[in-house]
């Protein structure tokens, strides 16, 4: 299903938000997103139901899996921390390229894992477009640019040694 920008940006916040391991918002804040996906065409039992918590008081926590599950639904799945490291780089480089991931959210937990192992080039190139590019050559780097250096990191992360190792029988 296309979905409007603004309904897409605010499932990519989620997304974001999961990544980290906090939903920000409240219960009702879900429910009037739920809302506002079933009046864009989403008509799914999961949706509904989370719409039910349009008026409800309390934090997302208490419908975490149902959140989760609606995201799911509508193409934004939360990431699998659980899996190795260069997979969850891969999963998140995916998600800044396709829009599913906010630039910033995705780049800050790319830039927090490459310092869990030694850093692969296509990483570095991404540290040096943000933190450099703007002293360099005036301007900060576009959405294009850093959704481009995304794509490179998402297609080079299976032929990192790391990756090698883990894909050996």
């Amino acid at each position: 299903m296309d979905l409007p920008a603004g309904l897409r940006e605010r499932l990519a916040d989620l997304r974001g938000d999961l990544l980290w391991g906090r939903l920000s918002g409240n219960v009702a804040d879900a429910g009037w997103l739920a809302c506002d996906l079933i009046e864009a065409g989403l008509d799914t039992p999961t949706v509904w139901e989370l719409a039910g918590y349009a008026l409800s008081i309390g934090p997302m926590q208490e419908i975490e899996p149902l959140v989760r599950q609606v995201l799911a639904e509508t193409g934004f799945p939360a990431i699998d921390l659980r899996r190795e490291p260069w997979a969850v780089t891969q999963d998140v480089a995916h998600g800044i390229a396709e829009g599913t991931l906010p630039i910033g959210t995705g780049a800050d937990f790319l830039l927090e894992l490459g310092e869990r192992w030694a850093t692969p080039e296509e990483i570095w190139d991404l540290i040096v477009l943000i933190d450099d590019g703007e002293s360099l050559r005036g301007t900060p780097p576009t959405d294009d640019e850093l959704r481009e250096q995304a794509r490179k990191i998402a297609d080079a992360a299976p032929g990192w040694p790391d990756a090698k190792a883990d894909q050996e029988p």
